[in-house]
């Protein structure tokens, strides 16, 4: 099985947030997000990893080289002018093995099991596996529509609030939640270096030739973190612990929810309100209140009273 993380986009959503820094590589709590995604393909086995990079690629490369000290292998699939999300894939044909890839949008926080979802594709023998989820309001998505058996029937497009009705009273209530496991032959056809969509050339082609494709419905943790609300959301969930996070040994949970770097310097006095977290090196005064759903940053310094929120490395409140 090898990985294939796309990670090119500009993350225009996200601005300003990624103007100076690539999407995959915002912080989840105290590293890039992108970390732990290499992470959770390691746990899964999957240590042979192909990395779509386009926008501040440098930045990306530079970071986790050839991934010997995350415990796998990296290669880097650059590309000089975007190519869409399956484009990207077709140009990192030549290190295919002939294995199964198993694919990510490194933009979503879940607890998906892959090791489950690797077996069902598998064991369904399918060309093509979707992981789709629930959401509590269709309308601003896709949808994809299986049988009893989880098979792909269909794709739907964005509903109206009448057509979404319509689709709710016939069972059709799942989306793509942007991780795949897909037979590397499903690309043989298209040529290298054009714009590729999966969304609206390669999936619908894979039913239209008659091809095997599965839906893997995921009814656990989901967060699309294409937008400033929802990337905060995503770091809180994470300090509620909705999400697994490895905290690793350089932090410790000091009471229930807060979570606290053992470099940081804490004064008695502090008042923290669960959930937050303090980084490294950050040092927190006696007159300091650090309210419910904030992350302050490495080397930030805090002496008041503040507001809740995401608060850059070397932050300062005196």
């Amino acid at each position: 099985m090898q990985a294939v993380i796309i990670a090119g986009g500009k993350g225009t959503r996200l601005r300003p947030l990624t103007y100076g820094c690539p999407k995959p590589m915002l912080p989840l709590i105290d590293r890039p997000f992108l970390e732990w995604m290499v992470n959770r393909c390691r746990e899964a086995n999957v240590c042979d990893i192909l990395l779509n990079v386009q926008y501040q690629a440098r930045q990306v490369i530079d970071y986790f080289g050839d991934g010997d000290r995350f415990g796998v292998k990296i290669r880097y699939i650059e590309e000089s002018t975007p190519l869409d999300t399956a484009g990207a894939i077709k140009l990192a044909e030549p290190y295919f093995t002939g294995e199964s890839l198993i694919v990510f949008n490194a933009d979503v926080l879940t607890n998906l099991d892959l090791l489950a979802l690797i077996k069902f594709h598998q064991e369904t023998s399918a060309d093509a596996t979707l992981t789709l989820t629930r959401v509590p309001d269709i309308t601003p998505f896709g949808l994809v529509e299986i049988n009893a058996q989880n098979q792909v029937q269909a794709f739907r497009e964005k509903p109206n609030a009448d057509q979404a009705l319509k689709f709710l009273a016939q069972g059709i209530n799942t989306i793509n939640a942007g991780t795949y496991v897909l037979e590397p032959k499903i690309f043989d056809s298209y040529p290298v270096g054009e714009p590729l969509s999966f969304e609206r050339k390669v999936f619908p082609n894979v039913l239209e030739n008659g091809l095997k494709m599965m839906g893997f419905v995921w009814d656990g943790y989901w967060m699309d973190m294409g937008t400033p609300e929802k990337y905060y959301q995503a770091q809180v969930d994470v300090l509620q612990e909705n999400v697994p996070f490895d905290f690793g040994d350089r932090v410790e949970q000091v009471h229930e929810g807060i979570w606290v770097a053992k470099t940081a310097k804490v004064d008695e006095g502090a008042i923290l309100e669960a959930p937050c977290y303090i980084g490294e090196y950050a040092s927190i005064g006696k007159d300091a209140r650090i309210p419910s759903q904030t992350l302050i940053g490495a080397n930030s310094l805090v002496n008041k009273a503040i507001a809740s929120g995401i608060y850059s490395a070397g932050s300062m409140f005196v």
